[in-house]
C-alpha cells in the first residue's frame, strides 16, 4: 500500500508541475511532428507497423509536416552533401548508380534496389578520414530544412527484428521547400537532434563507415544519400539536384 501511495504522490506531483506553462510547453516538445516522424521511422525501420497503419501514417505526416514547417519559411538553395567533394565523385557514369526497383517506404519491397546515389571519399586505409586532409569528411544539409529523424546507436553486429541496420547512424531531414526527405547513411558523429532547424549547407555530420555493408572492409568509404517525396514516399534520382547543387570546398 505504501508503495502504491508513492505513486499517487507522484502522478499528482506531476500533474500539478503541468499546470506551470514553461514546464507544460517542455513536456510537450517529445510530440512535435518531427520527433513524432521519427518514431514513425523507427517504426516502419523495426517493422513495428501494420503495412496498412504504416500508408496512413504517410498520408496523415502529407498534411502534417507542410503545416508545422511552411515553405513560405524555408530557402530551397541546394548545397552538396559533402564538403570537398563534388559531382564527379559520385558513383557511376552520370548517376548509374541509382537503381529504384520499384522501391517502397512501406511495403514488400522496402529494401530492393539502391534508389540512391553513393558519393565516395579519398579514404584508402579505410580510417574514415580525407587522405588529403587527415581530416573527418563533414556531411552537408543538401537545403534548409529540419531533422526529423536521427540515429547514431550503430554498432557493429546491431540487428533490430532482423534488420542489419544497413545505413549505420544516418539523418532524415525534411526540406520544406522542395517538399522532399534527404537521408544520409554511414555517418559517424551527428551534429544535430531531431527537431532542429538547419541551414543548407550547414555541417550535420561526420561521415563514416557505420552499416552492415559499409563497415565491411570491401566497401570504399562513402555516402548513400537518398531523396524522397513527401507526397508519397517515392524516390527522386538525386543526381539532376546535384548536378545543379554548390559545392564548397
Amino acid at each position: 500500500m505504501e508503495g502504491l501511495a508513492r505513486v499517487l504522490l507522484s502522478l499528482l506531483f506531476l500533474k500539478t508541475l503541468l499546470t506551470i506553462p514553461a514546464l507544460r510547453a517542455f513536456a510537450s516538445e517529445a510530440e512535435t511532428p518531427a520527433k513524432r516522424w521519427e518514431e514513425f521511422e523507427r517504426a516502419v525501420r523495426d517493422e513495428r507497423l501494420p503495412l496498412e497503419e504504416a500508408r496512413r501514417q504517410i498520408e496523415a505526416f502529407r498534411a502534417l509536416l507542410p503545416a508545422a514547417y511552411p515553405l513560405r519559411e524555408f530557402d530551397g538553395t541546394l548545397v552538396f552533401p559533402l564538403k570537398g567533394y563534388g559531382l564527379r565523385h559520385v558513383g557511376g557514369k552520370r548517376g548509374e548508380g541509382y537503381r529504384p526497383s520499384r522501391y517502397e517506404f512501406v511495403g514488400p519491397r522496402r529494401r530492393v534496389g539502391h534508389p540512391a546515389q553513393d558519393i565516395f571519399v579519398y579514404d584508402g586505409n579505410q580510417d574514415g578520414l580525407d587522405d588529403r586532409t587527415g581530416e573527418p569528411v563533414a556531411v552537408l544539409a543538401f537545403a534548409e530544412g529540419v531533422v526529423v529523424s536521427a540515429f547514431a546507436a550503430w554498432a557493429p553486429g546491431l540487428s533490430v527484428n532482423g534488420n542489419g541496420l544497413r545505413g549505420g547512424n544516418y539523418l532524415w531531414i525534411y526540406h520544406p521547400a522542395l517538399r522532399l526527405f534527404s537521408y544520409s547513411a554511414h555517418l559517424d558523429r551527428l551534429h544535430v537532434t531531431t527537431g532542429e532547424r538547419v541551414a543548407g549547407g550547414q555541417a550535420v555530420a561526420t561521415l563514416g563507415r557505420s552499416g552492415t555493408n559499409a563497415y565491411a572492409e570491401r566497401s570504399p568509404t562513402h555516402l548513400h544519400f537518398m531523396l524522397l517525396r513527401l507526397e508519397d514516399m517515392r524516390p527522386v534520382n538525386p543526381y539532376p539536384l546535384l548536378q545543379a547543387a554548390r559545392e564548397i570546398r
